[in-house]
């Protein structure tokens, strides 16, 4: 370490910032620790542990954190890495992408919802792309759910 440099203390998971009912904070909010919000933000709130949004808090933006416990109102998507939880108070306005979701009786929803291995999705690669009878394998079987009667 040199003569006058200052350690840089990283952020613990563990502590906590907190956003108090009352407060509005516009533009966008970004954490390395966990959060709670009890107010209201208008931006995008990126948070790199927990965030609880409190029953009277309010998130006009997208989010993207480790793990999500809502109990207020989001109008925008969200994305939570491991774990959603919605409670019967939460309301969701916006699509969905989380590792698991759990959902109380009462919560809503509107929009889309994606669960799972949110990294992997539908791509089109080479393998896909390899040729049967002048098809790509993708063609084929979207043909084949065409003919599967529910």
């Amino acid at each position: 370490m040199f003569k006058g440099e200052k350690k840089v203390k990283q952020e613990s998971p563990d502590r906590l910032n907190r956003l108090v009912s009352g407060t509005k904070l516009t533009g966008d909010l970004s954490t390395n620790s966990s959060l709670r919000i009890d107010g209201e933000v208008e931006g995008s709130v990126v948070c790199n542990g927990k965030l609880v949004l409190g029953a009277d808090g309010v998130i006009t933006g997208n989010i993207h954190a480790t793990e999500v416990e809502l109990d207020g109102t989001v109008e925008g998507n969200i994305v939570a890495e491991t774990l959603l939880s919605l409670h019967q108070t939460a309301v969701v306005k916006g699509d969905i992408r989380t590792g698991r979701l759990m959902i109380e009786d009462g919560a809503q929803i509107e929009g889309n919802i994606q669960t799972g291995d949110t990294s992997k999705g539908l791509k089109t690669s080479k393998k896909n792309k390899r040729k049967s009878g002048g098809k790509d394998d993708l063609n084929l079987e979207q043909e084949k759910m065409a003919d599967t009667v529910y």
